[in-house]
């Protein structure tokens, strides 16, 4: 689904773009986790109580400008179709600071992995090679 409404039923088409644009299922992920956190429940054990479909929303392949109908090119393992979730990893740098992944912008054909720190500030990026894809 490129831009849909309201009514667009999420699990039969995927996230809208704008849902996707917005970040509004990584919010919703966060947002859930912190409140598990101030609930003293431990970093897994917050994170265990995410829904896995609420974590497969958020997957680049469920990108509507990435997956499906305008999915092209090589793939490393298989059509990039998620079969599972298997957990979230946690970076962190020297000093002990959580690192995030940037979100992909749409319209880059490739992307590296860009860590950043809560501030946003880049600590940290994993170049994409073609070659290697």
């Amino acid at each position: 689904m490129w831009y849909g409404s309201a009514t667009t039923p999420i699990e039969l088409f995927g996230p809208t773009r704008y849902q996707w644009d917005q970040g509004y299922f990584q919010q919703e992920i966060y947002r859930r986790v912190s409140n598990g956190l101030a609930e003293n429940l431990s970093l897994s054990e917050a994170w265990s109580k995410i829904p896995e479909k609420l974590a497969f929303y958020d997957y680049i392949g469920n990108n509507p400008a990435k997956g499906g109908l305008f999915r092209a090119g090589s793939m490393d393992n298989g059509d990039g179709i998620a079969v599972g979730w298997l957990g979230h990893p946690v970076f962190r740098d020297k000093e002990g600071c959580e690192l995030f992944v940037r979100r992909m912008p749409t319209f880059f054909e490739t992307f590296p992995v860009v860590l950043v720190d809560e501030e946003g500030i880049v600590r940290a990026d994993i170049p994409f090679r073609r070659a290697e894809s």
